[in-house]
């Protein structure tokens, strides 16, 4: 490994007594500048008397794949203030890691050697920090003009890159690199602290709120990683976290590392002002604690106003809570004219930003006015390039039930759709167009299904979103979500409303946010049920790993290597099943397969069968569910349409624990094999098994699946879209 292989050139130095005062050791994989040792050299003619024992050198990245350089590095401040020589004891923020990236005094190494265990990183910051421990009287000198470009390979197969899947990291280099060299800091030094506490914060954020990325480790190893986090943190003073600001380190995680690996509170609160809601004159005041039952006093003016909602989010890192964050929703009464102060447990929290102890009322009225919207235009839209979803059903609805409202549907006009809506009356824009933006521009709300970026990124604080969803959201969708600002998120079952709006889950938002009040198309969908369907619909969802990258709308590119996965061959072999053809003959059904979105594109590799229908892209999906009597999926929440119509699922599941790790998405509250609408089955020949078991019953479910599918929806009452405008008459 690396360390040998550097081990051995010192070695070398040493036997062939080389006369050579200064060492490096640079990584073959990388490149320097022309005037890489030209620098160096210059810069140590003119300090020979400065006691410096180690030359920090510039990282620049270069990426491979796209021949870019980039000055970004997590460390690159070093550089950003001319040449700095410091002493060793006072280098606090000026750490260093890489062996390749500096320069080291031999006569000062004393037979120092890198550890040839430590694997599969560390073992250089190991090196050169025992290295400037030792010589902790001396100085180091860092250097803007000598640069070292840092190869970022087109695959990501480096060791740094890689270095997170092996359970060495965690254990190994805990135990033997970081303890090993904070137990030999005997005096304290913060630059000490920060090189461990560096290390270990890239895995503190790869693993909040993500358990699954060690899925690769015993629980046994997580529970040793978790004792020797706990060890380190013990030798990092909670000074040394409150300072360190490296790596994107900001209030939040440090509230968390206090309380998840040292069990103690921060010297002071921040409490932040992260949203404003102009029509009900409402603030969203948060902040982070390791205490969920803090007490929270907010002072308008002097007297004490009383939060009208309260949202937990608990942030997790393996089996521990990391951290909560609170959010406080305020209304700010008519009369007030001063200030806005708060408490927490009865000290006095900061609010809006550093060393500031209270809002002015004015500035909050001032956003408030800014907030409002010009117009009181309603603007909808399902996806760019497809309607027939939430928004398409519910614009129908306003347009034949209150006419008074006004309303503007977006599709791009290559869409399918788009003849079928303007036949019937829609008020149709471009999506993207000048006229779009401008409308979108002045909207007081915008009501989509979808909350993809090539919409959101239209949004501003002027508009409501009014997220009305694409369908029921079994798994964990807090990572994408989270990111949004969504007014209004409808649901429509009880345990989906529970999963986002309770307390102590991933989700930010609250009972202010969420609705249980159904989703729109269900109305149509209940309405247009056949019951006596004999058709079969083979209905998968996608792999994010296995699809192109998106080209900033719902489009993808294409991925050369599609018919090598496991999804595409497991599929195509249920297709192009014997026992499927004859089970649907004997049976008398008819199959239908009708591909995700993101999978349309690879559908002439399927070898289909001519007994097999292909789904139309022109024909409502409603009218799919409504004509089938089964459906064969995987993960999709379209099973929740079938069961909403009282038709059984089959989930075919044979990449299980792959999918919840690679996939856009992570396990949520629903259990496939406790809450499913069908069986869940991991091989072919157990699908076309539970498959006959459940077309000799004429596709009726039956005992716990049954049970599931009555008590899953709150309504089934046809008003799932008179709810929803109710609701949006509210929020104004």
């Amino acid at each position: 490994g690396q360390a040998s292989a550097r081990n051995l050139g010192l070695k070398y130095m040493q036997e062939n007594d080389y006369q050579i005062p200064w060492v490096t050791f640079t990584d073959p994989d990388d490149f320097l500048d022309r005037n890489y040792f030209y620098e160096v050299d210059k810069f140590l003619a003119t300090h020979q008397d400065d006691d410096i024992c180690m030359i920090g050198c510039n990282v620049i990245f270069y990426y491979e794949k796209q021949k870019l350089y980039k000055d970004n590095h997590a460390l690159n401040f070093k550089f950003k203030n001319g040449i700095q020589v410091k002493e060793n004891y006072n280098l606090d923020s000026f750490i260093q890691l890489s062996a390749a990236s500096c320069f080291m005094n031999i006569g000062y190494l004393d037979k120092l050697l890198f550890d040839e265990k430590l694997k599969p990183n560390f073992e250089d910051a190991k090196f050169i920090n025992e290295y400037l421990l030792k010589n902790i009287n001396l100085k180091s000198a860092f250097l803007p003009t000598v640069k070292y470009f840092y190869r970022k390979r087109g695959e990501g197969n480096s060791t740094l890159d890689n270095s997170n899947k092996y359970s060495d990291l965690y254990l190994l280099v805990s135990r033997r690199g970081c303890l090993k060299l904070l137990q030999e800091n005997k005096f304290y030094d913060i630059f000490i602290q920060n090189v461990c506490l560096y290390h270990f914060f890239w895995q503190i954020k790869f693993l909040i709120n993500s358990p699954e990325k060690l899925s690769f480790m015993s629980e046994s190893e997580k529970q040793r990683y978790l004792e020797l986090l706990d060890q380190n943190f013990s030798y990092i003073d909670k000074n040394t976290i409150m300072e360190f600001n490296l790596a994107g380190c900001w209030f939040f995680h440090k509230i968390g590392i206090l309380n998840c690996f040292k069990n103690e509170k921060p010297p002071f609160q921040i409490a932040y002002i992260e949203d404003y809601d102009p029509y009900k004159e409402q603030i969203l005041l948060t902040y982070y604690t390791g205490d969920d039952e803090n007490i929270e006093s907010i002072f308008v003016d002097g007297e004490e106003v009383h939060v009208d909602y309260e949202k937990i989010v608990e942030y997790d890192f393996l089996d521990r809570a990391f951290c909560y964050q609170k959010r406080l929703w305020v209304h700010i009464p008519k009369n007030a004219k001063d200030k806005l102060e708060m408490f927490i447990n009865d000290e006095q929290s900061m609010i809006g930003k550093y060393d500031e102890y209270f809002l002015n009322i004015k500035n909050i009225r001032q956003e408030f006015q800014k907030r409002l919207p010009k117009s009181n235009i309603w603007l909808l839209m399902d996806r760019d390039y497809e309607a027939d979803d939430n928004a398409e059903h519910l614009y129908r609805y306003i347009m034949q039930n209150h006419p008074e409202q006004k309303i503007v549907f977006a599709l791009r006009k290559e869409s399918l759709d788009w003849e079928r809506l303007e036949k019937e009356g829609f008020n149709l824009v471009e999506f993207g167009s000048l006229e779009f933006e401008r409308i979108i521009k002045k909207a007081s709300k915008v009501i989509s299904s979808h909350a993809d970026g090539y919409l959101t990124r239209y949004i501003t604080s002027k508009q409501q979103f009014i997220f009305i969803q694409h369908g029921v959201i079994p798994n964990d969708l807090s990572k994408w979500l989270n990111s949004k600002k969504i007014d209004l998120f409808v649901t429509s079952t009880k345990a989906e409303y529970k999963s986002i709006a309770n307390d102590y889950n991933r989700y930010k938002f609250g009972k202010k946010e969420v609705a249980l009040i159904g989703l729109a198309r269900h109305d149509a969908l209940l309405k247009n049920n056949q019951c006596n369907a004999r058709q079969i619909v083979i209905m998968p969802t996608w792999r994010a790993n296995i699809v192109g990258v998106a080209l900033g709308s719902s489009k993808r590119g294409l991925q050369s290597d599609f018919t090598q996965s496991e999804y595409f061959k497991k599929w195509n072999l249920l297709l192009n099943s014997n026992i499927l053809q004859k089970l649907c003959e004997k049976y008398d059904y008819t199959v239908v397969f009708n591909p995700h979105p993101n999978i349309i594109p690879y559908l002439k590799e399927f070898n289909i069968p001519s007994y097999i229908k292909i789904a139309s892209q022109n024909e409502s999906l409603q009218k799919l569910f409504c004509n089938s009597s089964l459906m064969i999926t995987d993960y999709s929440s379209v099973a929740f349409e079938m069961a909403y119509l009282n038709k059984p699922v089959i989930y075919y599941q044979f990449d299980h624990e792959e999918f919840f790790s690679s996939h856009t998405l992570q396990k949520g509250y629903f259990d496939y094999e406790k809450d499913g609408f069908g069986p869940v089955v991991e091989n072919e020949e157990n699908l076309l098994k539970e498959l006959e078991n459940l077309l000799q019953n004429d596709c009726n479910p039956f005992g716990i699946y049954k049970d599931n599918i009555d008590l899953t929806f709150a309504f089934k009452d046809g008003k799932c879209c008179e709810r929803i405008y109710k609701i949006l008459r509210q929020i104004i």
